[in-house]
């Protein structure tokens, strides 16, 4: 990147794919209309040139709060970069779950905070798919924590789980000051992808109804993350 590309508040003009987004990510969207809110989102995906498809953050968002044809704005945090860009919805969709397909941006604004990612794969985690009318409970199954956030985490499994929208239960082993501690959140499946490279599934999860505790306990988690 030259100097050219730097601003002098310190934000950098760069390609959408140097961001390393992943699937399940926390977004904000918003209109660009007079009155219009923000919209608490998540990334599902992006083909390069081609489009970005980004969805309301967890199984009750059913609506992108987005129409085709109309600017918007996107926001993020990826663990490394706060990034935004502007962007055109092209389509918008209900199923089989809601998404917002928008134009690839050439160019996204992108400022560095951390000088790496969030990323822990070491923790010991599992997953349970609770019971639900005649299907019987599924776990606890050994899972692999790709990522985590305060709003959210990416595991990896042998296994589907569940479909999209489904909740789950997903409990972290951490150590917090000396003393070895659970963190058992409940989780709602954004997205389920097989990867081609392996048998393994990447399922990228939204946390629900967090308590204040849950919430130290993340804070904690994502801070240790950062600070190593």
């Amino acid at each position: 990147m030259s100097q050219d590309d730097q601003t002098e508040a310190g934000v950098s003009r760069m390609p959408l794919k140097a961001l390393g987004l992943r699937t399940g990510m926390a977004l904000q969207t918003r209109r660009l209309v007079e009155g219009a809110s923000k919209k608490e989102s998540q990334f599902f995906g992006a083909i390069e040139s081609k489009g970005v498809m980004v969805g309301p953050l967890g199984p009750d968002g059913v609506n992108t709060e987005l129409d085709e044809g109309e600017i918007c704005v996107v926001r993020g945090f990826t663990g490394r970069y706060e990034f935004s860009f502007l962007s055109k919805v092209l389509q918008t969709f209900q199923k089989p779950f809601a998404y917002a397909l928008l134009a690839y941006p050439a160019q996204v604004d992108a400022r560095v905070v951390r000088q790496s990612m969030r990323t822990k794969t070491s923790w010991p985690t599992t997953v349970r798919v609770p019971a639900k009318g005649d299907a019987p409970a599924n776990g606890p199954l050994d899972a692999a924590l790709v990522d985590l956030s305060m709003h959210g985490a990416m595991i990896k499994t042998g296994s589907t789980l569940s479909t999209v929208g489904e909740l789950i239960e997903l409990c972290i082993e951490v150590t917090f000051d000396n003393t070895p501690s659970q963190v058992n959140l409940t989780a709602s499946i954004c997205h389920n992808n097989r990867s081609a490279n392996d048998p393994n599934y990447y399922i990228g999860l939204a946390f629900r109804n967090l308590t204040q505790q849950d919430k130290l306990m993340l804070n904690f988690a994502t801070q240790a993350q950062a600070n190593e």
